[in-house]
């Protein structure tokens, strides 16, 4: 998690640009539960996308590359916002986390989108893998 967390403090725009860039992809959707089922599909990295109301309630279950799961639908979703620091535009960049369902080290990048917020969980090592920086700090 050290290493994760030092090569994402030292890259944080870099990678924000690169994930912002692959949801851009996808820009216009109208985010139903069989877009967004596509959109995790199609994107790399993306682990499981959901989307939450103004009140920070999940409204969808978490939709997962190979499957849906509605265990968490109706959660309240604000305590993740802690993770997010910094406002840019229309989209948010949490720090690095760890997942204790997946076991993974992900990001959470939301986006707002006219009254909800877009939920997307990106496994940051394999990002961080991908953009050739893994060996960036040793």
């Amino acid at each position: 998690m050290e290493k994760i967390e030092e090569i994402y403090c030292l890259n944080r725009e870099r990678i924000r640009s690169y994930l912002i860039g692959l949801l851009k992809e996808h820009e216009g959707e109208n985010y139903s539960i069989e877009e967004l089922k596509r959109v995790v599909k199609e994107t790399p990295y993306l682990m499981v996308a959901y989307i939450v109301n103004d009140d920070c309630i999940q409204e969808s279950p978490n939709i997962y590359k190979d499957h849906i799961n509605d265990a968490k639908q109706g959660m309240n979703r604000r305590p993740f916002l802690r993770y997010i620091s910094t406002k840019r535009d229309r989209f948010f960049l949490s720090d690095p986390y760890y997942n204790e369902t997946s076991g993974k080290i992900y990001v959470l990048l939301y986006e707002e989108h006219e009254e909800k917020m877009l939920f997307f969980n990106f496994d940051i090592k394999a990002v961080i893998q991908h953009l050739g920086l893994w060996d960036s700090v040793e």
